[in-house]
């Protein structure tokens, strides 16, 4: 998937976002943004991907701002808040007539869970409503039949905080008698789910554990680990979480891909074509 119109506003707005995580002087702040115009300048190309030009795009604000992790804290905050809700999720798991539909939803729901903001809504009403709502592309029934005929899924997670509620799709995937391999990130980028994000959820104690190799958006080929690419596979299908792996992997067919996201932005949407907002249970190559 290539750049929309909205990404290179969008890049633009996380690199402020990033800036306000350290602590750097006004004239330090404004050279640095004066650095990111001029990479999107020589980068921003019709056949960039989003996920992948924004990956170099954080690793040149790291180099500049000497800030390694700046949503450290925020990615704590979100986890922790996230655990919080995980109880009553899993009793709305439990007393589903279809439990594995209430599990995919539940994680879709946390997809939104971005640094621990609900706006007016408490986390319990949010997770009510993700129950109600219907995917805007509901390929549940394709990934059920997926399911029944595979032993093997590597499931790559996306944001601290979500992984709260992967890790109750994951348990649901388990007792459906898949072996579930997880992937983080090696390295931290943005609000991506590192090992410790995993571990602080008690992830570790559910499933496998690996990391990608890098801090890639998404997917690299390239630059994953050998551990992650055998995984990758030796797995039956992938479950790819959130949209960065949805701009990396849609157009991999080499083995059946089911993308769980919600559409935040105007490119992904009208990719997908679907609203704003949508919550989006996809499945190729099967």
């Amino acid at each position: 998937m290539h750049v929309g119109e909205a990404c290179h506003s969008c890049l633009i707005e996380q690199s402020r976002r990033v800036l306000s995580q350290c602590r750097l002087s006004g004239e330090k702040e404004k050279e640095i943004m004066q650095a990111v115009e001029e990479f999107l300048a020589e980068n921003y190309t019709t056949k960039a991907i989003p996920a992948l030009l924004g990956t170099e795009l954080h690793r040149m604000l790291k180099e500049l701002t000497g800030c390694g992790d700046p949503f450290r804290g925020a990615k704590h905050q979100a986890n922790t808040l996230a655990l919080t809700m995980i109880s009553k999720a899993r009793e709305i798991i439990d007393s589903a007539q279809d439990r594995l539909e209430a599990a995919v939803k539940i994680a879709l729901a946390g997809n939104l869970l971005d640094y621990g903001v609900y706006g007016a809504d408490t986390g319990e009403e949010r997770l009510g409503k993700a129950l109600e709502e219907e995917p805007a592309v509901n390929h549940i029934p394709k990934l059920r039949r997926l399911i029944g005929r595979s032993r093997q899924v590597l499931y790559l997670l996306d944001n601290a905080g979500e992984v709260a509620f992967d890790k109750l799709l994951i348990e649901e995937l388990k007792r459906l008698n898949l072996e579930v391999t997880a992937a983080v990130k090696s390295i931290p980028i943005i609000n991506d789910a590192t090992l410790e994000d995993a571990q602080q959820v008690g992830l570790t104690h559910t499933c496998r554990v690996i990391t990608s190799g890098s801090d890639v958006v998404g997917v690299n080929f390239k630059e994953a680990s050998e551990e992650f690419l055998r995984e990758f596979e030796r797995a039956d299908f992938i479950i790819a979480k959130g949209q960065g792996h949805f701009e990396t992997l849609d157009g991999y067919a080499a083995k059946p891909i089911t993308f769980l996201l919600k559409a935040k932005c105007t490119t992904v949407a009208d990719e997908l074509r679907v609203p704003l907002g949508s919550s989006v249970v996809l499945v190729r190559n099967f």
